[in-house]
């Protein structure tokens, strides 16, 4: 079968699958789970969804390196250098992706590196539909809910630095807490085990999401919501417990969310075209969503999401991440073993750990207006899989999942 037909028709088939288990929290009731699928509309867009999926027993923690110093990565050589056999996966996974952009179902950046090779490192379609600019691989792009473990990350400096004890509650470093407050910990905002309800399920929350609110009041949001379970008893993905987070770093540290991972993760890597998104999508270069081909998203205002979904970047830079990521130049061994143990539902601290391909994968994706992303490592194999795209229409974990298969099925 050619390859454009075979990656199409396999590719519908695991965005089919990966569509019919994705799961989010009942608007209706929040306090009890119930399991639904999503499947994009231009009749029904979503703004914030959890984009998580359903998690095999079993997924084994990869052993990671000590710690050297931190320091800038730099990126290997490009697809120039392929074997053949390497070469061959490259091209199809570019027909793989230049189909889905001919269909109108992906647009934005791609990268995929194997063992420490460039497979793909471009961008598809356009960044910016009404100016037709182009996406590349230097495209600043909304991270949506790939911020999480960026956010974790940060607060795991933290910990290293021994400013913060994961097992303390978060009511030690927050003023004015509410007693309601007192049995959570970082552990359990990490680990989504706090049982704060998810503000941005409230029915009030598409009011007021393309205006601009500060940390403070978006906290303000949810902070007098009865808890859905006791602390550590349950899980529930919640974008209230990294907005929380960010305020954690911000009282710890003395510095705001985003100063702070300016200056303790993006200028220590170099990843000089990553940030914080103050909100109107100024800092993107042009860069807007679409729901498929020639409809808008909704214009949120990521102050709403704040350090849940806040941040910005590229391919580039988040390959200078994952690099960091395979070396262990971030934290200790002891922490990245915390950071990769996978609590309920095999989430960790802003990873999911799971199989894919008899393969440990450690992954996060993201889903909100305007862009849909990925952001995956397959440690054992020394395979980085990243996908950011401004088009609804998107499904990053399929997309990624079938360019994994592509190399560790050959």
């Amino acid at each position: 079968m050619p390859i454009r037909s075979k990656a199409h028709l396999i590719g519908l088939a695991a965005c089919l699958l990966v569509l019919l288990t994705t799961c989010s929290l009942s608007r209706s009731n929040p306090t009890t789970i119930q399991f639904s699928g999503y499947v994009a509309t231009p009749d029904a867009q979503p703004t914030v969804l959890p984009s998580v999926t359903p998690f095999p027993a079993g997924a084994s923690v990869p052993s990671v390196a000590t710690t050297p110093p931190l320091v800038a990565v730099l990126a290997p050589a490009t697809a120039s250098t392929l074997t053949p056999e390497l070469q061959t996966i490259a091209n199809e996974m570019d027909s793989y992706l230049n189909l889905l952009t001919e269909q109108g179902s992906f647009s934005g950046a791609v990268l995929v590196a194997y063992q420490d090779q460039i497979l793909v490192r471009r961008g598809y379609g356009l960044a910016n539909q009404e100016q037709n600019l182009p996406a590349e691989a230097q495209t600043r792009m909304r991270l949506a809910s790939v911020s999480k473990p960026l956010t974790a990350i940060g607060v795991m400096q933290l910990v290293q630095a021994g400013k913060l004890n994961l097992h303390a509650s978060i009511c030690t470093y927050l003023s004015d807490c509410p007693t309601v407050w007192g049995a959570i910990t970082a552990h359990d905002l990490l680990a989504h085990t706090s049982g704060l309800q998810n503000y941005t399920d409230f029915i009030d929350f598409e009011k007021v999401e393309t205006s601009p609110v500060s940390p403070s009041d978006l906290v303000a949001r949810f902070r007098d919501a009865p808890l859905e379970f006791v602390p550590g008893a349950a899980y529930h993905y919640t974008n209230s417990n990294y907005v929380m987070l960010g305020q954690l770093i911000e009282a710890i540290s003395g510095q705001s969310y985003p100063d702070y991972m300016r200056d303790h993760l993006f200028i220590p890597l170099g990843m000089f075209n990553s940030g914080y998104d103050p909100g109107d999508a100024s800092i993107l270069g042009g860069t807007r969503g679409y729901i498929g081909i020639g409809t808008p998203s909704i214009a949120i205002d990521t102050s709403n999401l704040y350090a849940a979904g806040g941040l910005y970047s590229t391919v580039d830079d988040l390959y200078l991440l994952a690099q960091a990521l395979n070396e262990g130049t971030l934290l200790s061994n002891d922490l990245f073993t915390q950071i990769y143990t996978p609590n309920f539902f095999n989430y960790g601290y802003g990873w999911k750990i799971e199989q894919r391909y008899g393969q440990t994968v450690i992954y996060h994706p993201g889903l909100m207006s305007g862009a849909v992303t990925y952001f995956g490592r397959y440690p054992d194999a020394n395979l980085t899989i990243i996908v950011l795209s401004n088009n609804e229409g998107t499904n990053s974990i399929a997309t990624a999942d079938y360019l994994a298969g592509m190399v560790l099925n050959n």
